[in-house]
């Protein structure tokens, strides 16, 4: 069986009185059908790493899907495989987190039905998978509630 090591999570959040909201994006029934049998979920901005790109420029990329600018980017030290069924693959999938500016409206693509900015409680109530709840258990713990994310962790 193949293993793939060219996906990602991206936690996108903005803080308001030092508190963060994340951006969580809701699958398309176009897109369930396609893909996931027609299970429709809540889930965060993600890629996959295109031949000859870096990680930073897929990771940028990823956001101008959005028309969103990262004040920073981080490692959120966290990694979990799953089987794609899709792809018919393992893959690992290591978690980044990027803060943007304020909460900002963008168009979505065929892939997305709604999107919303939430709070940690209001994502833990939406995702329901595994990888997504460690990766913001870990997001929120080096990252978006620390009053000073970990320097060395920081990729932009």
């Amino acid at each position: 069986m193949k293993l793939n090591t060219d996906t990602f999570d991206l936690w996108v959040y903005y803080k308001k009185d030092g508190i963060p909201k994340y951006l969580l994006l809701h699958t398309s029934q176009e897109k369930a059908d396609k893909w996931f049998r027609g299970g429709r979920f809540w889930q965060v901005p993600g890629k996959m790493i295109q031949d000859g790109e870096t990680l930073k420029d897929a990771l940028i990329r990823s956001l101008q899907v959005f028309r969103l600018e990262a004040k920073a980017i981080w490692a959120a030290e966290h990694t979990y495989i799953i089987y794609n069924p899709r792809r018919e693959c393992l893959e690992t999938i290591p978690v980044f987190a990027a803060e943007v500016e304020g909460p900002q409206d963008f168009p979505l693509t065929w892939e997305h039905s709604e999107y919303g900015w939430f709070t940690p409680e209001e994502c833990y109530e939406r995702i329901h998978f595994r990888g997504l709840k460690e990766g913001l258990q870990w997001t929120r713990k080096y990252i978006s509630e620390p009053s000073e994310p970990a320097k060395e962790l920081r990729i932009l």
